[in-house]
């Protein structure tokens, strides 16, 4: 199927869109939660639930036929804040006791070293194409899509940031027209541990 016969939309509650927003940021998932399978769990938990990054409210899916093959998740910066402590107050709970040293270790070393982006952007919190479907085109559909809402928001343009060591989705954003504005390494190894990667780039594209 050609891409240009892709339905971009909202995504909804039962969209089975939870394995790619684990994919979008998986280390850093397993980070948060102790390991993959509890982090799955975790999104699957709280995908339905509104008010927090990863429902499916944020959520915009691509399909093709009646497969999702891509989504995006994204918000005004300025909602950041609010929607990830909701994220917190709905996850933590649902993880062992034993894991929230771990759990918070890596949020304390999130909010040390994730780029900052501009307070009147759109940012993209995740990203993510299946892989059969990849080199398709769907990245930038979905991107597309996040920047004509930016814009009829009124905000700036589309702020997003990556892994130091994720060169695919890396060279993606700077094909897209993205330009890195923010580098932010992990000082220590414990720090990069805890985070889930060696640190991250912040990019910016006006909308």
């Amino acid at each position: 199927m050609m891409t240009q016969d892709m339905e971009i939309r909202p995504a909804r509650p039962d969209d089975r869109a939870v394995e790619l927003l684990y994919e979008s940021a998986g280390p850093y998932y397993d980070a948060y939660a102790g390991g993959a399978e509890r982090a799955r769990a975790m999104l699957s938990a709280v995908y339905t639930k509104p008010g927090h990054a990863a429902s499916y409210e944020r959520c915009r899916v691509a399909l093709a036929g009646d497969e999702i093959v891509g989504v995006l998740a994204g918000f005004p910066v300025r909602e950041g804040d609010r929607l990830a402590r909701r994220f917190v107050r709905l996850t933590v709970p649902r993880l062992p006791p034993w894991a929230w040293p771990r759990t918070l270790r890596h949020l304390r070393a999130a909010g040390l070293l994730s780029p900052h982006p501009p307070a009147d952007a759109y940012y993209v919190d995740a990203l993510a194409v299946s892989a059969r479907w990849r080199r398709r085109g769907i990245a930038s559909r979905l991107l597309d899509h996040a920047a004509r809402e930016a814009r009829e928001a009124g905000l700036s343009g589309l702020a997003l940031d990556t892994g130091l060591h994720n060169d695919g989705a890396r060279a993606l954003y700077q094909a897209y027209g993205f330009i890195e504005r923010e580098v932010r390494r992990a000082p220590t190894a414990r720090a990069a541990k805890a985070i889930g990667g060696p640190g991250f780039v912040g990019y910016f594209r006006a909308a």
